[in-house]
């Protein structure tokens, strides 16, 4: 599977991560590729994954990522890991609170999105 193709299968099932019931032309706008595309890599995902799709009925038809599933390639983003940052900040501050500081580095490390080419100096 080249590097593209990663990308894909990994925006595809953070979409679904959600738990929520999506329409493939939604997850092709937010990923950026066709429905076809999203069609073929769910139909691939479905084998790994516990993903449901359904077709008619009130909805008209979806797909969705079982919500008993734990994805783990969810990662937070650098909005979010500063309100984490500036929440654990506060606690520190907190008199008879402490805080292992080494686990909330290993925390903060796990779930921090890889630096893009453009922003690795």
């Amino acid at each position: 599977m080249d590097l593209r193709m990663s990308s894909i299968t990994a925006d595809i099932l953070n979409v679904l991560a959600d738990g929520k019931v999506h329409k493939l032309h939604e997850i092709a706008r937010k990923v950026e590729v066709s429905r076809i595309t999203v069609q073929r890599h769910i139909k691939s995902l479905s084998y790994r994954y516990p993903i449901e799709t359904f077709s008619g009925g009130e909805n008209k038809g979806g797909v969705y990522l079982d919500k008993n599933y734990i994805y783990q390639g969810l990662m937070l983003t650098n909005d979010e890991l500063q309100v984490i940052n500036q929440a654990l900040a506060m606690l520190q501050n907190s008199k008879g609170i402490e805080v292992n500081k080494e686990l909330v580095a290993s925390l903060i490390s796990r779930f921090t999105p890889p630096k893009s080419e453009e922003q690795v100096v």
